[in-house]
């Protein structure tokens, strides 16, 4: 018996998420990972939980009273749609390029545009025509002083830029708790 279209482009997209994760892998592996982080989000009855971790940053510039600097963030998560439906989550991975400024020695603003690969194309009765979407995030961090921790809020939009149609995009308001390793 021959698999169905949709089962054959669900094996590719397993098999797209697995290359894509160990792309994220090999490619992070010379830089050492400089922290490790959870985010937790949720928006509109649709909810994304991701782990991720940051390596040390590839450049920075310091100004006279604040600091940017350029690093590499690999994720990896799942988003579940509202309880209910016909297709409740998808897993998904990223690479994102992350600029942080450091406005003080301890908080900043934080933004990237990245590459994600999602496990399918609906999520809830959400239909997000591409397994491929782009990742732009936008937040606020605080890491405590004498402590290895920071907290953080992101805002993280999904969307496959109009590759395909429908691009409804997806929202996600984000707690972020990570650990810096330095």
């Amino acid at each position: 018996m021959r698999p169905t279209p949709a089962a054959r482009a669900q094996g590719l997209s397993r098999h797209a998420l697995l290359a894509c994760l160990l792309a994220a892998i090999g490619l992070a592996q010379p830089a050492r990972a400089s922290e490790f982080s959870a985010l937790w989000g949720a928006y509109l009855g649709y909810h994304n939980a991701i782990l991720a971790y940051q390596a040390d940053p590839f450049w920075a510039h310091d100004f006279a009273h604040s600091r940017l600097d350029l690093s590499l963030e690999g994720s990896v998560g799942q988003a579940t749609g509202p309880s209910g439906s016909g297709h409740p989550s998808l897993w998904h991975v990223g690479l994102t390029p992350i600029a942080r400024w450091w406005l003080t020695p301890q908080s900043g603003i934080e933004f990237g545009i990245g590459a994600n690969l999602f496990s399918g194309t609906y999520i809830g009765d959400k239909r997000i025509s591409t397994a491929y979407q782009f990742g732009d995030s936008i937040g606020v961090f605080h890491r405590f002083v004498g402590t290895p921790w920071t907290l953080g809020l992101r805002l993280t939009h999904y969307s496959n830029a109009d590759i395909k149609f429908p691009n409804p995009g997806q929202d996600y308001l984000q707690l972020r708790v990570a650990y810096n390793f330095d």
